[in-house]
């Protein structure tokens, strides 16, 4: 476990603490069972949450967002947040920014908006959504994108993606690292080991991989501290919502708040989650303070966004937690039912304070388990149908939805006191 920078306030803890041993209690005695998993019939009605019920806070209407410019950051989570923005537009048959080559959008290279030679070009002459790798150039993106898109973000605690890339991407093989601990040896001569890897890419696996999604290319200024301040700015001023991957369901909460969503949306099964050596290893003070002097731009990232998320969690009022106990039981839930239900099965999730009441059907677990490769490429299979009857592409209207709690508003205010 990493020791994070920053946590949130005692009373926030035990706000957690206290919705965890009521949720606790009230799931053990509603789905008491063999080994604690629910037998589910046919149709499977899943109880009013009635833990909040005596919390009450003001209702108050929002429209959903549908324009989002997602800058999926490489082994940071970023596939299972791309899966929950491809269900919620393909649902609603909106326009993605479809790579035409692979699944990235030009990346390790600027994106080239003026040949459409990155990406397929709108069907109707606009688009809604970019999920997919692209090097962060709002200026670019913005170029594409409609003026209201929200723009937002995913990071990781470097060490932990440092060990995800070791793993995904064969660093020691690549970098002839040998030992038993190969992140240790690297750690203790990484600049040797940099120059052994003879590469032309303009990144580098284990230096600031993050900081280079974001925008951060001239690596050369990684030790210039004035323009390693002026990026952490310039990221805080470019994105609306930077999600943190050790707190990914309080993330997601935050987002639906901001996007206006409900529950359901923003349900996710994990994607590109597996087991390798070093995941389990522990925390080693020495290791991370090597890595923080050796990828200090990618640490300076994650310390100030981790306490800018905690501090936004802060300003969302006591509901917050309730939510968010509320939105993980559910997942829960659907996860279980989708692993064992049969194609007649239907699971009825009842409306709450933060979404309508929907059913989760075969349908629905089939899009939910989608790894976020196939469900690009049903997307592009589904642009190539559309492309052949142009004209007869519908997309949904905007849902407007009853947003409970001091979130939206609040959400807006704080954005625009972090950027003034």
């Amino acid at each position: 476990m990493i020791t994070l920078p920053w946590r949130p306030s005692v009373m926030a803890s035990l706000g957690v603490c206290a919705v965890v041993c009521l949720g606790t209690l009230y799931s053990l005695g509603l789905y008491g069972g063999r080994n604690g998993v629910p037998e589910y019939p046919k149709i499977f009605m899943l109880p009013h949450y009635r833990s909040v019920e005596h919390h009450p806070s003001p209702c108050r209407t929002c429209q959903e967002r549908i324009n989002i410019t997602f800058a999926k950051v490489h082994k940071a989570g970023g596939s299972t947040v791309s899966t929950i923005l491809q269900r919620f537009g393909d649902l609603r048959n909106l326009s993605f920014v479809i790579p035409r080559h692979r699944v990235s959008l030009g990346w390790p290279y600027q994106l080239r908006v003026n040949s459409t030679h990155d990406y397929l070009p709108a069907l109707d002459g606009s688009f809604n959504l970019l999920v997919d790798h692209v090097v962060f150039n709002k200026t670019k993106i913005r170029s594409i994108m409609p003026r209201d898109t929200a723009y937002i973000t995913i990071l990781r605690h470097p060490f932990e993606q440092l060990k995800s890339s070791f793993s995904w991407y064969e660093v020691p093989r690549k970098y002839g690292i040998r030992g038993k601990d190969p992140i240790r040896e690297f750690l203790q001569h990484p600049a040797k080991y940099e120059r052994n890897f003879r590469t032309r890419l303009p990144f580098r696996y284990t230096r600031n991989f993050m900081a280079y999604d974001l925008g951060f290319t001239n690596l050369t200024q990684a030790r210039n501290k004035s323009a390693v301040r002026d990026f952490v700015r310039q990221v805080d001023s470019e994105f609306d919502l930077v999600l943190i991957l050790e707190h990914l369901t309080e993330s997601l909460v935050l987002l639906r708040r901001y996007m206006c969503w409900s529950l359901s949306d923003i349900l996710y099964s994990p994607k590109n989650t597996r087991n390798y050596e070093y995941k389990m290893q522990g925390e080693f003070p020495d290791l991370i303070a090597a890595h923080r002097k050796w990828s200090n731009v990618d640490y300076a990232l994650y310390d100030i966004f981790n306490a800018t998320l905690w501090a936004r969690i802060e300003r969302q009022g006591p509901d917050f937690f309730y939510e968010v106990y509320h939105f993980e039981d559910m997942r829960t839930k659907v996860v279980q039912f989708c692993e064992v239900a049969e194609s007649s099965w239907k699971l009825r999730i009842p409306a709450s304070k933060w979404n309508k009441d929907f059913l989760v059907d075969a349908e629905f677990c089939r899009r939910l388990r989608l790894p976020q490769t196939t469900y690009m490429t049903n997307l592009k299979e589904k642009y190539e149908a559309q492309k052949r009857t142009v004209g007869q592409q519908r997309r949904a209207h905007a849902n407007v939805y009853c947003f409970s709690g001091t979130g939206y508003n609040d959400i807006l205010a704080g954005r625009t006191n972090t950027n003034s």
